[in-house]
């Protein structure tokens, strides 16, 4: 994984002029997971619906490929690359890249917890006794968001801020094959309900995006223990990611869910 922040540009990220005019509605969106299926499409949405208004900071592995796709955005996007498994260096390299963006003058400031991994889904739940497996996967998929949300909620809080977790069914629900995955699911759900109770001034959402087609379902496909995951995710009906990103922001920007519910793809 890289450990060091990518730009696409050696200047911070900062709105078109020196202030943010009130004629026009700048919102600015960071996206974890930005290389991904889903991140990909979240990143298409945006620009969608809110072209030349929005500013995206692309969190993301993948930082040629987001920057080739979003190459004729009207939207600016900046991509920079974070090591969430690198415990020594996490909360400053999540400080700096926050950082390149100014902290007063958005309308709407928004963080989408979109990055994460399944995990080794060959071994069952009881098996798991490796600490340092636990470590790392904690890390990546539980320390580093409840970090990035902080941080993030911190340098807004000036703006309007709304905080997204990209949740799953195995927040609510035990699958077999996903015995951390789903702990760090449901883990993620609760802190942010607590958030949503103890931060009036924070909107937050779980949002569940249903089954999507990527390298993730492939790989549970190929190496899970258990025949009836392996049979399901062989011939699931998977979600269009577009459609689930729209739904999303969508949600977003309606803004009349309960903060801290979480609310599936498929749910009216």
């Amino acid at each position: 994984m890289v450990s060091l922040i990518e730009l696409t540009s050696p200047l911070p990220l900062l709105p078109r002029s020196s202030s943010l005019s009130s004629e026009v509605s700048m919102k600015l969106f960071v996206v974890t997971g930005a290389g991904g299926v889903f991140g990909s499409a979240i990143l298409r949405q945006i620009e969608h619906l809110h072209s030349a208004n929005a500013h995206i900071l692309a969190i993301t592995r993948k930082a040629e490929e987001v920057q080739s796709a979003t190459a004729n955005f009207a939207a600016r996007v900046t991509t920079f690359s974070i090591d969430f498994e690198d415990k020594e260096r996490l909360q400053r390299k999540i400080c700096e890249g926050l950082a390149r963006v100014q902290t007063e003058g958005w309308e709407l400031a928004v963080l989408v917890n979109n990055h994460g991994s399944v995990g080794d889904t060959s071994i069952r739940m009881e098996e798991v006794s490796d600490i340092g497996y636990l470590e790392k996967y904690f890390l990546l998929n539980f320390i580093s968001y409840q970090v990035l949300t902080s941080v993030f909620s911190d340098r807004f809080k000036a703006s309007k801020r709304v905080c997204v977790n990209i949740s799953s069914m195995a927040a609510v629900k035990p699958f077999q094959s996903f015995g951390c995955y789903c702990a760090i699911k449901a883990a993620r759900m609760m802190a942010y309900q607590v958030i949503a109770e103890e931060s009036a001034d924070v909107r937050v959402l779980n949002y569940s995006p249903g089954p999507m087609k990527s390298p993730m379902t492939d790989d549970i496909t190929a190496n899970s223990h258990s025949a009836s995951i392996r049979e399901y995710f062989a011939s699931a009906d998977w979600v269009d990611a577009d459609a689930s990103a729209a739904k999303m922001l969508k949600l977003v920007n309606e803004d009349s869910y309960q903060s801290g519910v979480q609310i599936d793809f498929y749910d009216r």
